[in-house]
């Protein structure tokens, strides 16, 4: 890719660019079944919760996974998928991430190349400025979809983003770049399947509450 665009930094964005356009199909698949699964919440915490009691080992505990399991099938899913589907995209994504913090580290190519403001990619960001803008995408993206998760989940899932930031403040720039160009990536195709969706099905479109 550097040889055809010439510049390192914009050839991690372009490369990202790809790998998020090879993988659209099953991010599009994956989004339409998280809608579903913060469709089908509501029912699934009755259920829940009239097991919450029972003990783990208790045989009953079988019935409440055919339960699910029947509700699952009334909305047209099945669990085995989506426990693919959820993790499939992230499976996928680590690779490249664990690949370009090893290419950022060992190549010599790497070292001193620039990009707009960041003099070094293989350095942390002299300004702090991607890892930042990398912790309010993913931020961004989670504001975005729906989620079947309890209100002190999600508190701990918005904490996430800031954490992750604080982490990858002096990691390399390249890897910081590699990932919000993702993120950015990640957010134009929610965007444009929530729309899609919606079209198709309004009842697939996310129901944001107050303050949302």
């Amino acid at each position: 890719v550097h040889g055809w665009v010439g510049n390192y930094g914009w050839s991690i964005v372009v490369l990202t660019v790809l790998i998020n356009v090879v993988m659209a199909p099953l991010r599009h698949y994956s989004i339409a079944n998280g809608i579903k699964m913060a469709k089908l919440s509501p029912e699934m915490k009755v259920i829940q919760e009239r097991y919450r009691k029972v003990p783990a080992l208790d045989p009953k505990r079988q019935e409440m996974q055919q339960e699910i399991a029947a509700l699952y099938e009334r909305h047209g899913m099945s669990m085995s998928t989506q426990m693919l589907v959820g993790c499939l995209p992230l499976l996928l994504t680590m690779p490249f991430l664990i690949a370009f913090y090893r290419v950022l580290q060992v190549s010599i190519e790497l070292r001193g190349a620039h990009y707009l403001w960041i003099a070094d990619l293989s350095r942390k960001d002299p300004i702090f400025l991607t890892p930042v803008m990398m912790g309010l995408s993913m931020f961004l993206m989670q504001k975005m979809m729906p989620t079947a998760m309890d209100p002190a989940q999600q508190k701990i899932m918005m904490i996430m983003p800031a954490a992750l930031s604080i982490m990858f403040l002096w990691a390399p720039a390249g890897l910081n770049l590699y990932w919000l160009a993702s993120n950015v990536c990640s957010i134009i195709q929610q965007g444009i399947t929530l729309k899609i969706l919606q079209a198709r099905d309004p009842e697939l479109a996310p129901k944001r509450g107050k303050g949302r």
